[in-house]
């Protein structure tokens, strides 16, 4: 199998960029004014009048003194989920539960009875009964439809009767509430059961829908100025169909891809000459459901502190043998004590068997201590980090942990400050694949001691991500020799005022020498 499909996509046009500002994030020339793309490859950066007389008879493009970047790369995207999360119902921004019912009841109605019926993005955070909806509440306007409703956190979901019965569901099991009264399964299901369900759930999708996954997500990258994708699958779909999917189309996507393989199945892994495992494999949950592991109980809930998904020695053991493997790691967490114990699996394989430029990953890591951000920077360990959650979910923060331990949540500052390569993702379908509200959400933290520079957060969504992905010599600067990805925006982000950066848009995206995006 060919794992590096970027060798086999179509060539791009012969492209001049000029008569611009072009920052290159390269320090020998930091800003030119213009770029020469030949067969997908940068040729030269310059001068518009020498880029004009290398290559006279190219595409050329007139800037007209708007601004360029390397192409944004997105280190943390589950990108066959995000396709579907776009044609599920969207209950994002419903503040009640009739709401949802409202919106259900409406979709029940055009969808064929016994199929299917999904929505996402509702959260009990913000509805004003403060609370997961319940079967019955589902039952009520979809009686005659298989329902599932993923909550914003994705890692809990409400199921209604009928999907309940379709999964033969043992109320018993650790995660699913239950009904006080009658013992049986309430609706709402948390963390590895609901990754479960929903996998067996997902084996009912019909072949459109399939089909519209990938097309979907494309148009929504490249619109956000995307050229390179961390791409998380798999892992959670018995048979992975969504796996086989993306391996089948890999290559006509309008992008540069990295696949990352969402198995602890170091032998699979091998089998596909793949050089990295997993991705969201999972070492904790979310504080949204209650379930990143913290070292003391949580603010709104003092009955629990989130559960322990893996033993330490265990942790040790599989770390050890994929790093010994030779493959880069990469995994879910979260919160302190998760983090913890990557940090003491990673030190213990690295230990054992040395080994330079591994570039293990923990991705998520947005409640560490500052002990555990030095930590991860002496061992070599980066992170695939989501800056925008800082903006959406400060007040669920707030309520999880209270307002003294929110105040250290993605700590970007920490990590700039000790040496971590912290690389900018959207972690979609969570949020949009959008790096300018990445990058506007990192300079603007609610925290203003975490608050980073616009120049730093453009690098964690360009050569940040680039180093994470073992693709620095290819990609994230602008410079002779690598890949013709460009992103072309309305302004400036490194000169307009912080608070306004959110306001720049995507005018055109280049990848690989083709233009993927105009608006």
């Amino acid at each position: 199998m060919n794992n590096n499909p970027t060798e086999r996509v179509p060539k791009g046009e012969d492209i001049v960029l000029f008569n611009g500002r072009i920052v290159t994030l390269e320090q020998s020339q930091p800003v030119v004014d213009a770029i020469a793309i030949r067969d997908g490859r940068i040729v030269f950066t310059g001068s518009s009048d020498e880029a004009r007389r290398l290559q006279p008879e190219t595409r050329a493009i007139d800037l007209k003194g708007r601004v360029a970047y390397p192409g944004f790369i997105d280190c943390h995207v589950h990108f066959w989920r995000s396709g579907l999360m776009e044609q599920m119902v969207d209950l994002r921004g419903l503040r009640t539960i009739a709401e949802i019912q409202n919106a259900l009841s409406q979709r029940a109605a055009t969808t064929p009875k016994g199929q299917l019926l999904m929505g996402r993005g509702w959260a009990d955070t913000v509805l004003e009964e403060r609370r997961y909806p319940t079967r019955h509440e589902l039952d009520a306007v979809a009686p005659d439809h298989i329902v599932y409703l993923l909550h914003l956190n994705g890692h809990s979901c409400v199921l209604n009767t009928r999907a309940i019965e379709w999964l033969n569901l043992d109320p018993t099991t650790p995660g699913v509430e239950r009904e006080p009264d009658t013992g049986k399964a309430a609706g709402p299901l948390r963390e590895k059961i609901a990754f479960s369900s929903q996998g067996k759930l997902m084996t009912l999708l019909t072949p459109e829908v399939r089909r519209r996954c990938l097309s979907i997500i494309s148009e929504h990258s490249v619109a956000g100025g995307v050229t390179t994708v961390h791409c998380l699958e798999g892992g959670r779909i018995n048979g992975d169909p969504d796996v086989e999917d993306f391996l089948a189309h890999q290559a006509d996507l309008p992008f540069s891809t990295l696949l990352y393989y969402q198995v602890m199945d170091l032998e699979r892994i091998l089998s596909l000459g793949l050089p990295r495992i997993g991705g969201c494999v999972l070492i904790d949950g979310s504080p949204a459901a209650h379930t990143g592991a913290l070292y003391a109980p949580y603010e709104d809930n003092p009955a629990t502190s989130g559960p322990e998904y893996h033993k330490q020695e265990d942790l040790n053991e599989w770390v050890l043998r994929c790093h010994k493997a030779g493959l880069q790691i990469v995994v879910h967490a979260t919160c302190e004590r998760a983090v913890g114990q990557m940090l003491t699996a990673y030190e213990n394989a690295i230990r054992t068997y040395p080994r330079s430029n591994h570039r293990h990953r923990i991705d998520h890591f947005y409640f560490p201590t500052r002990e555990q951000v030095w930590k991860a920077a002496q061992l070599g360990v980066g992170s695939g980090v989501q800056p925008y959650f800082a903006e959406i979910f400060h007040d669920m923060y707030v309520r999880r942990l209270g307002p003294e331990r929110a105040l250290r949540t993605h700590p970007y500052r920490w990590f700039l400050d000790a040496g971590v390569v912290a690389g900018g993702g959207s972690d979609s379908f969570v949020t949009p694949v959008r790096p300018i509200w990445g990058i506007h959400a990192a300079v603007n933290h609610f925290n203003p001691e975490q608050r980073i520079t616009p120049l730093e957060a453009l690098k964690m969504f360009t050569w940040n991500s680039a180093y994470l992905g073992f693709e620095e010599y290819e990609t994230g600067t602008l410079k002779v020799g690598k890949r013709g990805d460009v992103v072309v925006v309305s302004d400036d982000i490194l000169k307009v005022a912080q608070q306004n950066i959110k306001d720049v848009s995507v005018e055109t995206t280049i990848s690989r020498g083709r233009i993927t995006y105009q608006a």
